[in-house]
Formats: C-alpha cells, structure tokens, sequence
C-alpha cells in the first residue's frame, strides 16, 4: 500500500500509549469503530481516483500504527466525524 503497517489492535494501543505519554484525552474509540460510518479508523481503505487524465493515484484512507503512535487522533479518517463531542 503506502509502506505503512495496518493493524487495529496494534494501532489502538499505539493510540492509547500516546495518550498516556502525552497526559492527553483519548477520543478515538477503543475498539476502533465509528460509530458513524461503521468503519475501522485503523483499518485501510483505498479510494479510487476519478480524474479525467487518469494521472491521480488511488488515495488509502485509514489510521497506520506508526499515526496513532505519533499523534492524538481527534475523528474518523473516513467520515470526518469528530470524537471530540
């Protein structure tokens, strides 16, 4: 895919070390599901480019283990839904 690693159980307590390290909240859901869009937020999803001249790669939407590791994650990669509320 993109070089990242995909693994929900290994990205959720990537995500939950982060907070703990950082004293921060954690939003994402624990599980990994929006309760939103029913997606994975750790699972990847490909999307397929439309564009005319066919020149734009297909685009992977989803939270890597090496991004719940590094940063707080505040809403769903795939909806945008915000887990802040």
């Amino acid at each position: 895919m993109n070089g990242a690693t995909y693994d929900p159980i290994k990205a959720a307590k990537a995500q939950e070390e982060y907070c703990n390290a950082h004293k921060a909240p954690i939003f994402a859901p624990s599980n990994g599901w929006c309760v939103n869009c029913g997606k994975n937020i750790y699972e990847p999803y490909k999307v397929r480019s439309f564009k005319s001249k066919g020149d734009q790669p297909d685009r992977i939407f989803g939270i890597s283990v090496e991004e719940a590791g590094s940063r707080l994650i505040t809403g769903c990669p795939h909806c945008n839904r915000t887990f802040c509320a």
